[in-house]
């Protein structure tokens, strides 16, 4: 599964293969993490980030509006600095 691209991982979780969002959480977790991480400099908070940024993902792939105009990774940290900007907004910059 690991060798398997992004474009084939989500073909294969939109069928059901639950495995094949694992992987792909899997590989790109650290960079997407370390992205938010370096933004917003607050361990707890890049967390929340994270796990908001693959629940909005997992909806997203789940209702089949997901357009591979991008990599995956690039829409990824899109949707995470779009929930940076929105904690920002609604709560100040710690």
């Amino acid at each position: 599964m690991k060798s398997k691209s992004d474009s084939l991982l989500i073909s294969l979780y939109q069928k059901g293969d639950e495995g094949a969002l694992s992987t792909l959480i899997h590989r790109h977790q650290r960079e997407l993490f370390t992205f938010i991480f370096y933004k917003i400099n607050d361990e707890d908070l890049a967390n929340d980030i994270f796990q908001d940024t693959f629940i909005k993902i997992i909806i997203t792939l789940k209702e089949g509006r997901y357009k591979e105009e991008n990599k995956f990774i690039l829409w990824a940290k899109r949707i995470a600095h779009n929930l940076i900007i929105d904690h920002i907004f609604e709560y100040g910059y710690s």
